[in-house]
């Protein structure tokens, strides 16, 4: 590891999971359907998403404008690596502002059948170049999204807010 990312860097492995009332392939429709996704991915609704860009498949990417609904000058660009439904999503993902990268995330979503409808498992694994508080910022944010995901998928597709 170089000095300059020992120095500036921060390293955090989230998990994060969540029972959801539908069956996994609804679920894994939802959770790959761009305009589900532009709903659900927004953590609250002083957040905005726009998704400029939507190819959900192995070797597809998905780029994406989020932050503030006044200025959402946050970029996330994703790259799919393993797209296998009902059950996994594997994807990296960048998140920039004004062409500087602050973080780089390797994303894994499993989904398991239960007796009431899914099991949801996210894991980051992240590196900020930004600072520590950057990492806190993708536990607010993807707590928030799954949350608004299970709102949505007990709820329909039409409306999470």
């Amino acid at each position: 590891m170089s000095d300059a990312c020992q120095d500036a860097c921060h390293f955090d492995t989230l998990t994060l999971t969540r029972e959801i009332g539908c069956p996994p392939d609804r679920l894994f429709a939802l959770m790959t359907d761009r305009a589900a996704r532009a709903i659900w991915s927004a953590p609250s609704e002083d957040v905005q998403i726009e998704i400029d860009e939507c190819d959900i498949r192995e070797g597809g990417r998905e780029v994406a404008r989020c932050g503030p609904r006044e200025t959402p000058e946050f970029q996330v660009v994703s790259t799919f690596h393993r797209v296998a439904p009902p059950a996994q999503l594997i994807l990296t993902e960048t998140l920039s502002v004004g062409g500087d990268l602050l973080s780089v995330s390797l994303v894994s979503q499993e989904v398991q059948a239960t007796g009431t409808g899914s099991l949801l498992k996210v894991t980051l694994q992240i590196v900020s170049v930004s600072g520590a508080e950057t990492l806190d910022g993708y536990g607010e944010g993807w707590n928030g999204a799954l949350d608004s995901l299970a709102k949505m998928a007990r709820a329909g597709v039409e409306q999470v807010q």
